[in-house]
């Protein structure tokens, strides 16, 4: 007999929350303004969104594929675009945005990509994205505090946010710098897992961890010694993709008719993008929401809160995640169905 597991089941429960969620703000912000004002909304708009989006899409993949190939190994376009959407679709379902990072591993050995250089890929691929998204809120955060919000508990999420990020990127440098540490810490991991019956064999994990981390490390290397241009089209293509995120979002505003300058609209997506990128609630359910309506309740009338915000989480979110669903079903299957005798 077949029934749901309970990896979809924490997926319907999640898709559930997120309906709920959106439902009460539509619930709180619709009167009878929303209803013309989305009547006034021209067919290009929906047009440059995707665009946008499609761009968005390219652009990360791009950075993947000129990571893998500073490796030494190659990887096509549209099996780029597949990872891409895998960890998209992996960290909307994770707390914190984890789960994106093994599965796009696991995606790159599916194409041939050995897990210690396709490691070092998606650690690359994060880190470079993550200064983006750090640089752009720090100088969003110190040139324009004033145009953001005036509520102060934004200013301690920001410290706590930028702390985070900044530790995540110096233990992820300090792993390939000292593997040695690195190898041990996940031992320690390991036989913590193993105590609790979740790894069998902690020695292997030892082996298997040791000759990864030698192989990410090597790779590592290869990115500064031999394919220096290689990671700084990367780089760029990562730069493109924030851009794109940023873009986006003051896009969807104008859109909706509001008169937003362009650098207003790209200071506050700095601070979203920035704000929901260490949320402990998977895919920053329901507290990405409450930054949204913080963030834009000065700038959105509320009659179009609710709107701006399903826009945002769709072509952010949703849209990505779904196609992830799909190029993901040959490994999702066992996680959404088990069989009993």
């Amino acid at each position: 007999m077949k029934k749901m597991s309970k990896s979809a089941q924490r997926i319907f429960i999640l898709i559930a929350i997120s309906v709920v969620s959106i439902a009460g703000i539509l619930y709180f912000t619709v009167d009878e303004r929303t209803g013309p004002a989305l009547g006034n909304i021209k067919p290009m708009f929906l047009f440059a969104l995707f665009g946008v989006w499609l761009a968005m899409l390219v652009a990360d993949a791009g950075a993947i594929s000129l990571f893998t190939r500073a490796t030494g190994e190659h990887i096509g376009m549209f099996a780029a675009l597949k990872t891409t959407t895998v960890r998209m679709f992996f960290n909307i379902i994770t707390p914190f945005s984890f789960g994106g990072q093994p599965f796009s591993v696991v995606s790159l050995k599916q194409q041939g990509i050995p897990s210690g250089k396709g490691s070092s890929i998606v650690i690359i691929k994060l880190m470079t994205l993550s200064i983006f998204t750090q640089a752009g809120a720090l100088l969003a955060f110190i040139f324009f505090h004033n145009q953001i919000s005036t509520v102060k508990a934004l200013n301690g999420i920001f410290m706590v946010s930028g702390l985070t990020g900044a530790g995540f990127i110096l233990l992820l440098t300090f792993g390939f710098l000292y593997p040695q540490a690195l190898v041990k810490s996940i031992t320690t991991i390991g036989r913590l897992l193993h105590a609790m019956h979740l790894v069998k064999d902690v020695r292997r994990l030892k082996r298997k961890v040791i000759m990864q981390t030698c192989d990410a490390r090597r790779s590592y290397r290869k990115y500064f010694s031999h394919h220096l241009w290689l990671f700084i089209s990367g780089f760029i293509c990562n730069g493109a993709t924030y851009m794109s995120q940023l873009v986006l979002l003051w896009l969807i505003l104008r859109g909706l008719g509001l008169e937003v300058p362009f650098v207003t609209g790209i200071v506050l997506a700095a601070m979203l993008l920035f704000l929901i990128t260490f949320m402990p609630t998977p895919g920053a359910i329901g507290l990405g929401e409450a930054i949204f309506l913080i963030l834009f309740a000065g700038t959105v009338p509320t009659y179009l809160l609710g709107i701006a915000l399903i826009l945002w989480r769709f072509f952010y979110h949703y849209l990505s995640a779904i196609l992830g669903a799909i190029s993901s079903s040959e490994f999702m299957s066992d996680l959404l169905i088990k069989k009993e005798g």
